[in-house]
């Protein structure tokens, strides 16, 4: 008879090389060109993978201002100059060089970002590895708010 640790080891196991079997055969059939949209799969896998991870952080989750209308036009600004660009800057009109990235930068004016706002505002700030999301320090926390609300297209922001 197996002991208990081995047991457990066994169970660990044979799970884990079946999740890797199937991640191996995803992969090898997924076509890894720019060019091609990522599966339903690909986004669903990354974006759990970073709000899991940023939902551990000891991140600050708190808005460090109150909005008001001069937040939302300061925001709308900020979005024109630095954000247009990658995340479309009419509405219902798809940024310019969008098929340039991949991941594709989701189209804030055709769809708002879904929150938690200080996830927003984390990104904007820092970026997000590995895609085409450059860090913007040189914005303060409060304009990475402002700019987080607006491409939500929210008055105040949502709860972590």
């Amino acid at each position: 008879m197996i002991d208990s640790p081995h047991r457990r080891t066994i169970r660990f196991i044979i799970p884990l090389a079946a999740m890797l079997a199937v991640a191996a055969f995803a992969f090898g059939t997924v076509d890894p060109s720019s060019d091609a949209e990522p599966s339903w799969v690909e986004k669903r896998l990354a974006a759990s993978l970073l709000r899991a991870k940023l939902r551990l952080s000891r991140e600050t989750k708190a808005c460090p201002l109150t909005p008001t209308e001069a937040d939302l036009v300061r925001g709308s600004e900020l979005y024109q100059q630095q954000c247009a660009i990658c995340h479309g800057a009419t509405r219902g009109k798809v940024a310019p060089l969008v098929k340039s990235f991949s991941p594709r930068p989701p189209q804030f004016v055709i769809e708002p970002a879904r929150g938690p706002t200080w996830m927003d505002a984390r990104f904007i700030q820092h970026g997000i590895r590995w895609s085409g999301m450059p860090a913007f320090r040189s914005l303060s926390s409060a304009d990475a708010w402002r700019l987080a609300l607006y491409v939500e297209g929210r008055s105040t922001p949502t709860e972590p």
